[in-house]
């Protein structure tokens, strides 16, 4: 994904740069990213589908939309947040043009993995739309698991 390569290509801009907590912070997002994306959006994408089950649908654009939002921090490129994005790029054209070039690519990288996930989640909608899911269906869901649930019962019953 162009999410992985950009994150690699921000790695090499640290690097080349003399902010090392923000090259610690790109290692650390490299190793978190992937496991996390599948198990917070294609794991309940695939179980929305699956289980037919609005809910879960919910939960899948929560989680996208949240990853939506750190492509396009990480497509900014604030200097602390340990993204490669336009402002690091600009900031390290400055001192290292090979490496500002390299920080416009990973910036741009960023910008179509954001424009691609948007789009994806307006066909995402789309599909969740045409099958005649809803909100008043996934709140439904969430009451009828949660109600299921004994612990969840006995919590709101020792509120009471």
């Amino acid at each position: 994904s162009s999410g992985i390569n950009a994150e690699y290509g921000g790695m090499i801009c640290k690097l080349g740069t003399s902010a090392g907590s923000a090259f610690g912070l790109s290692l650390l997002y490299a190793g978190l990213f992937i496991p996390l994306s599948f198990l917070t959006w294609y794991r309940m994408l695939y179980n929305a589908v699956r289980l037919d089950s609005s809910m879960r649908y919910m939960l899948f654009f929560f989680m996208y939309g949240f990853q939506i939002f750190v492509s396009g921090m990480a497509a900014l490129g604030f200097s602390s947040g340990g993204f490669a994005g336009w402002i690091t790029a600009f900031k390290t054209m400055e001192e290292n043009k090979a490496l500002g070039a390299l920080g416009i690519l990973v910036s741009m990288a960023w910008c179509a993995n954001c424009l691609i996930a948007v789009y994806l989640i307006m066909q995402i909608h789309k599909t969740y739309r045409s099958t005649g899911q809803s909100m008043e269906k996934a709140s439904g869901e969430f009451a009828a698991s949660a109600g299921s649930n004994r612990n969840v019962a006995q919590a709101v019953l020792r509120s009471l």
